[in-house]
């Protein structure tokens, strides 16, 4: 009978009910026991998570067989992208295939799940739009002969643009993790960041994938005003409590850079050295940016390159860091299959750190690895196999 009690009044709690306390204060002998004080959820996540406990999980999407990496074996060639629309013509999963690349990471917004959410907690929309990419026969075929690892940004987060405070963010890291089989060390800790180590010594790839959804704090709008902010909307949240990766996930973090490699692969679903632009960027958060940054310098990591996401255009950018001999550079890869111009687009957005165009034709990026001339290569291709911009960077040690 407690029980019930206590259940009643925490739904009453998450619903917004308000009750007279002295209506529902126990009766007779309940009244005399000494009764736990009532708790209430403190988060949205805490209030859904006895609702998400009930649900069946043996009938979530899954994506399907995948053909397994060899990590004792040096990689030569690491194709990605991100923003691919399941409603869309799925061509392009052919022309990466003809790359021949050793691996593929989508990196964010693999699918489109939050559009026509009903906005349902046990997210509805994400599921049907999982279920439509596992049954296209192109990605079935590149899936199973192409070895991958994800991460995950706002449309298959399941909220346009959204951060820490989305509501149902544990059940959709559980749609995730269920859906590109994460691995356990994922499935064990809130968020879905990881890292990899691949090939032998002398010849090793470290492979981080960062989490820029489930921690970051809520972003910072620019007032309202009728004319439309032709850039975006966001203003640069200088606040040294707000975050993108949250504390958790930079000690990781801190912990793989530690880490012996010859080349270091960071992807992050949005971009990270760009400033010319108000949407969502490291930019947002400077301090966030700066801290990056400044991780690097402390390790002395010489070798890393930035690999992005999100845009729906495509490019390379660099920036130098202070005490550092190499450039930082950055390949940005969007879209797969849902771009909105086409062309080099770049007169609209000015940026000292883009080094050459800005492609909004549909795309996917390469990275070239060069073991025995120590090089390393960036290159955007188009949907059709055409090289849309290529950079040698000195990211090997």
């Amino acid at each position: 009978m407690l029980r019930v009690i206590l259940t009643i009044s925490a739904a009453l709690a998450v619903a917004g009910c308000t009750a007279n306390s002295a209506n529902y204060a126990p009766q007779g002998d309940l009244a005399e026991a000494e009764l736990p004080p009532l708790r209430f959820p403190e988060t949205g996540q805490e209030a859904l998570r006895p609702y998400y406990a009930g649900l069946d999980r043996d009938s979530l999407p899954v994506a399907g067989p995948n053909a397994a990496l060899d990590e004792s074996k040096a990689l030569t060639r690491i194709a990605f992208g991100s923003c691919y629309n399941e409603n869309r013509p799925a061509d392009i999963w052919g022309q990466i295939s003809k790359t021949d690349p050793d691996m593929f990471l989508m990196i964010g917004d693999n699918i489109y799940g939050d559009t026509g959410s009903n906005w349902a907690a046990n997210l509805p929309s994400v599921q049907r739009s999982y279920a439509k990419l596992a049954a296209t026969p192109e990605f079935q075929e590149f899936r199973a002969n192409i070895p991958m690892m994800t991460s995950w940004d706002d449309h298959d987060y399941g909220a346009n643009d959204a951060g820490g405070a989305f509501a149902f963010k544990e059940y959709a890291e559980r749609l995730y993790e269920t859906f590109w089989d994460s691995p356990r060390e994922v499935k064990a800790r809130p968020g879905v960041y990881e890292s990899r180590m691949v090939g032998p010594e002398g010849k090793k790839v470290q492979i981080i994938l960062l989490d820029t959804r489930y921690f970051r704090s809520d972003l910072l709008r620019k007032p309202y005003r009728m004319e439309r902010w032709a850039m975006g909307n966001y203003a640069e949240d200088s606040d040294p409590e707000a975050t993108i990766l949250g504390d958790a996930q930079w000690e990781w973090l801190a912990q793989e850079l530690r880490k012996p490699a010859d080349l270091r692969l960071i992807f992050s679903s949005i971009q990270v050295i760009t400033k010319a632009h108000d949407f969502e960027s490291w930019s947002n958060f400077p301090l966030e940016q700066e801290r990056l940054y400044s991780l690097l310098t402390a390790y002395n990591i010489d070798n890393a390159v930035l690999l992005s996401g999100d845009r729906h255009s495509g490019g390379l950018y660099r920036t130098q860091l202070p005490g550092k001999d190499k450039p930082l550079w950055e390949l940005t890869s969007s879209s797969l299959n849902y771009s909105f111009r086409s062309g080099d687009t770049g007169d609209r957005e000015p940026d000292e750190h883009r080094v050459g165009g800005f492609f909004s034709d549909e795309n996917f990026g390469q990275i070239d690895i060069d073991w025995d001339g120590k090089k390393v290569k960036l290159t955007l291709t188009r949907s059709d196999g055409e090289t849309l911009i290529s950079q040698d960077v000195p990211a090997l040690q």
